[in-house]
């Protein structure tokens, strides 16, 4: 009866998103990320990111496509990266860092935390040309113009019912400044329903907002993307980590203080590719963002579905990351960006595991990374 209600009450919002909408139009499909998703597709990595079936018909002839060059440079450095753990959200990530097709020029430095998935910027170098090589090889950009009105014709019912300016205004409020940009990008070639949040820095110092957000995974006809609440809390928690990681990873030695809060949930983060203290960390605090957002932005009923999902996948702070977020918003005259509130809720998580954890999380927690 739980279930239903909930399932009910879902669909409600879905209606009220879609009578009640403002168009999006920083929602876009990226020729430079389909590139990536056409080489990432003769790699293993489509064994573990791929459809369920054999994926969307944009999808089967983008595969078809770049099959004829799996032999290229591109695709073998791809696999390599692969192997290594060059996975999820890097490989998106680095594109976002780079112009447009076909020069593919480096338009924003490469982040540490890039140059770490990597091993190293000659190595993202070598990629980069690689990529550029089998764009101008293929003549990508033109099979790309051959389905380009597709897919902006399969992406218009999204952009009518996304408020991306309410999701923006909501996050800039929240955290109490706004970046450079924000871009949201469909990638009808990358799978399952979900997202990755990236972000870089440009010239001036100031940080751009990326959210990549993928495909269903389930179709066989035209590509199918989250939407409504869906879609919407979606976008509040990628376009979070723009604001969130940078403003935690400031302190990376009281992070690794509380890693014996990592200890009981390292496994279950782990087959979620959160495997170390940091990514927990940043991850943790979204979610509880996440719930605040939800309540404020659809309902109570809604934030407490968000709220159960996260706890459900092992997020276990949730409710006491939320409190403290609520004594932040309450205190914004102490507080005025969520930057000067973070020594504050650092202080609460060291009370939390001094209170909480036990002797083999303090213990064996101190050998986690």
């Amino acid at each position: 009866m739980q279930k239903i209600g909930k399932t009910m009450l879902l669909m409600l919002f879905v209606l009220f998103l879609t009578t009640h909408a403002v168009a999006a139009n920083s929602l876009m499909v990226s020729p430079e990320m389909e590139l990536m998703a056409g080489v990432l597709s003769q790699t293993s990595w489509i064994e573990q990111h791929g459809p369920m079936g054999s994926g969307n018909e944009y999808f089967r002839a983008l595969q078809e496509f770049v099959a004829d060059y799996q032999d290229h440079q591109a695709v073998s450095l791809a696999e390599q990266f692969t192997k290594k753990g060059f996975t999820y959200d890097a490989p998106p990530a680095f594109i976002c860092h780079l112009g447009p097709l076909p020069d593919l020029e480096l338009a924003y430095e490469y982040s540490d935390y890039l140059l770490g998935r990597a091993g190293g910027r000659e190595r993202l170098e070598e990629f980069r040309m690689a990529l550029i090589d089998l764009a101008a090889e293929a003549d990508f950009l033109s099979f790309y113009a051959a389905w380009e009105p597709y897919l902006e014709d399969n992406l218009a019912p999204y952009l009518e019912k996304f408020r991306l300016e309410l999701v923006e205004g909501w996050l800039s409020d929240f955290f109490g400044w706004s970046p450079a940009g924000f871009r949201l990008i469909m990638t009808p070639s990358m799978f399952p329903g979900g997202g990755y949040g990236a972000s870089v820095t440009d010239s001036a110092g100031d940080s751009v907002a990326f959210q990549i957000i993928r495909e269903n995974g389930s179709s066989e006809g035209p590509p199918e993307f989250p939407a409504g609440v869906s879609l919407e809390n979606l976008a509040v928690h990628e376009l979070g980590h723009a604001f969130v990681n940078p403003s935690l990873e400031a302190y990376p030695k009281r992070t690794n203080q509380l890693r014996a809060l990592f200890w009981p949930v390292r496994k279950t983060m782990a087959e979620q590719a959160y495997g170390s203290m940091s990514t927990f960390l940043n991850e943790q605090v979204i979610r509880a963002m996440e719930v605040l957002a939800a309540r404020e932005l659809f309902s109570a009923e809604i934030g407490g579905i968000v709220l159960e999902n996260h706890e459900s996948r092992g997020f276990y702070l949730t409710r006491y990351v939320v409190e403290q977020l609520e004594y932040y918003q309450v205190n914004r005259d102490l507080y005025p960006t969520f930057r000067e509130f973070v020594p504050y809720l650092f202080d609460q998580l060291e009370l939390y595991q001094k209170k909480n954890s036990t002797w083999q999380a303090r213990f064996f927690g101190r050998f986690l990374r």
